[in-house]
């Protein structure tokens, strides 16, 4: 009888070590391309990275799909899944709901625009602007002043050099400035009495001051204005008056209107590019290497896409807060990053195009 329980006992044993309780991994994920790319297979760069982790963990998996970055959260904070990856920015509200991995990867965001070139009344609009007549104007009046002066003093007295008439008279004292100011020297005028010499002589030093400032005013309007007028947007300056398709995250939608734009927001980056296409919107902002996806697609002619360190983006995975399996995550993440691996794999999708 001891020997059947002694067999029974064995074979018990036998079957208990060849079962597993190994845990089969809850992976869920979302987000835009190239990070998540929404074909038949799982592919993009969240999932090399993963299964990099995955094997040096030995875990087994499986993989389900969620729509938005709002619904995977919910579903993990549920714990209906064990991790939520994807290009997932780790902000405090999120933070508050469930528990961040370690940084896989920091990035920024980026304006795409249409390229907008200036037409030939663009270029030549500056010439026109109020400040440009308004210096010209003052110059005219100070140069007619001093004209008027000279006249005065000496021009009345010498009618035969000078002219007979009052206007002809004040021309020729404005004409006397002028060369005077820009140093031409044609000889053709000259002061002769003392009261003359005096306005002259106070106008060569005025004229040092009021001309070079005059110049450089208008110079300074001009470059500035013709800075103005490039209307391809490529800062968060530019975004004045103009609608913004941006990520529906508040901090970014902030600054668009701080600059009086109008942001409206997007749950992908695909959905704020055919709103850009179709012209209903006049850019979009959105994380870095999305944008670099698209645009590597897409004709360089038509549009730019400019960098400008707008806001930083760190990207996560996220956890059930208390998750046994964070700590682990965290640990390949860190090894990933020291070997350079995600850096390549981040490259290698972006060069693909």
């Amino acid at each position: 009888m001891s020997r059947i329980i002694l067999f029974i006992f064995l074979l018990c044993s036998i079957v208990s070590f060849g079962q597993t309780d190994e845990k089969i991994i809850r992976v869920g994920y979302t987000g835009s391309t190239p990070f998540v790319m929404h074909n038949q297979k799982e592919e993009g760069i969240v999932f090399d990275i993963w299964k990099e982790i995955a094997y040096d963990l030995q875990l087994k998996y499986t993989f389900k799909e969620f729509p938005s970055t709002e619904e995977g959260i919910a579903a993990t904070k549920n714990n209906e899944v064990d991790i939520l990856i994807g290009p997932t920015t780790i902000n405090k509200e999120r933070a508050e709901e469930v528990s961040f991995s370690q940084p896989y990867y920091n990035t920024e965001m980026a304006i795409l625009a249409p390229i907008i070139e200036q037409t030939f009344w663009d270029k030549v609009r500056p010439i026109f602007s109020k400040t440009f007549l308004y210096g010209v104007l003052g110059l005219l009046l100070v140069l007619s002043v001093v004209g008027f002066l000279f006249w005065i003093v000496e021009g009345r007295k010498y009618k035969e050099d000078y002219g007979d008439k009052f206007y002809k008279g004040i021309g020729s004292g404005v004409w006397l400035a002028i060369v005077t100011m820009t140093t031409v020297g044609y000889g053709d005028y000259a002061p002769r009495t003392p009261a003359g010499r005096f306005v002259m002589g106070a106008w060569m030093i005025i004229s040092l001051i009021l001309a070079t400032s005059f110049v450089a005013g208008i110079a300074t309007t001009l470059s500035l204005t013709t800075v103005q007028q490039d209307k391809t947007i490529t800062s968060i300056q530019h975004l004045e008056g103009k609608k913004v398709a941006v990520p529906n995250y508040k901090k970014i939608m902030d600054r668009v209107s701080n600059v009086d734009g109008t942001p409206i927001a997007v749950h992908s980056v695909s959905e704020g590019y055919e709103m850009l296409l179709n012209k209903k919107v006049d850019a979009l902002i959105y994380d870095q290497i999305p944008l670099e996806y698209i645009f590597q697609l897409k004709d360089k002619d038509e549009y730019i896409l400019s960098m400008k360190k707008i806001e930083p983006q760190y990207y996560g995975f996220i956890f059930p807060i208390e998750s046994d399996l964070k700590r682990k995550v965290d640990l390949e993440i860190i090894k990933l990053q020291e070997n350079k691996e995600i850096e390549n794999i981040v490259q290698d999708w972006i060069s693909r195009n």
